[in-house]
């Protein structure tokens, strides 16, 4: 699976087995009488895919406050859009002609030939962008949308509760902007051969999701990400993880109950929010309904 697929829909030490935890991608963390709920999304999916399993819709009626990966209205807006897409712009007048080899530089003509993707209007992006844009690309001919963050984002705001976000749009710049540090010639291999994969992938992670199997994604995806971008997989998932715990902490010393909706690769394997949480002694157990 692309590298870029899984970080979207994703876009995760003790060492433990995941199977500790069973059937459910929703969980209650507590110290005493305090409590968070973590909850782990897919944040892409068809139509098809919903609605969602009870325990989310549990959770969030049970939650004072929802927090979410950013603030999903600010990153709809056309100002952070400008933004995003400046920070992953080649730089000194290059275009994608020039940071690949020939032949992948072929390879990726042809796709774009072959599935109508608007090649000329992004040779200015980075292969980063592009891997993401020609992957959202693809998404769309599945019929893949908003995933369970923009809808419980909804669903919190028609119900006036409070709404936070783990990290500001400037740390979400930033990490794509070390996305972008990863090998060119890797980046697009990777995304040109895997698209015809995604439907396939894309199944294989909402079953797994939807049976709470963390085992099962953090085989299938995480594992594979370790092992072929070790950079991304420390960036997107490790660190972030690591900046998340104190935030997550402090929710667990105020009265109200939250709820945290992330994605579900954040909560899987030895660098999962489960396992830190646990490892820093705090009880973890399944919502199961």
């Amino acid at each position: 699976m692309s590298k870029v697929f899984r970080t979207l829909v994703i876009l995760a030490g003790l060492v433990f087995s995941q199977s500790l935890f069973a059937a459910s991608t929703v969980y209650e963390v507590s110290k005493g009488k305090q409590k968070v709920y973590i909850a782990g999304t897919i944040h892409l999916m068809r139509p098809s895919d919903f609605p969602v399993p009870a325990e989310f819709d549990s959770a969030y009626k049970n939650a004072q406050k929802i927090y979410f990966e950013t603030d999903m209205e600010k990153a709809k807006t056309p100002e952070f859009g400008q933004r995003f897409a400046q920070a992953m712009m080649l730089t000194n007048n290059k275009t994608l002609k020039d940071v690949l080899s020939a032949d992948n530089w072929a390879a990726l003509q042809v796709y774009s030939a072959k599935s109508q993707y608007p090649l000329s209007q992004t040779m200015m992006f980075n292969p980063a962008m592009v891997s993401i844009l020609i992957t959202l690309t693809e998404s769309k001919k599945l019929g893949v949308a908003d995933g369970i963050d923009a809808f419980y984002d909804k669903a919190a705001r028609a119900d006036n509760k409070p709404i936070g976000e783990m990290e500001s749009a400037d740390e979400v710049i930033a990490y794509m902007q070390k996305f972008s540090q990863e090998d060119p010639d890797k980046t697009i291999e990777s995304v040109l051969k895997d698209v015809e994969n995604m439907p396939s992938d894309l199944e294989k992670m909402i079953v797994s999701w939807r049976a709470g199997d963390l085992d099962a994604l953090d085989a299938s995806f995480s594992e594979r990400m370790r092992k072929e971008t070790p950079m991304l997989y420390q960036s997107l998932i490790v660190d972030r993880n690591q900046k998340w715990l104190p935030k997550i902490e402090a929710m667990l010393k105020t009265p109200e109950i939250e709820m945290v909706l992330v994605g579900s690769l954040h909560l899987s394997g030895s660098d999962g929010l489960l396992a830190l949480l646990k490892k820093a002694g705090y009880k973890v157990k399944p919502v199961n309904l």
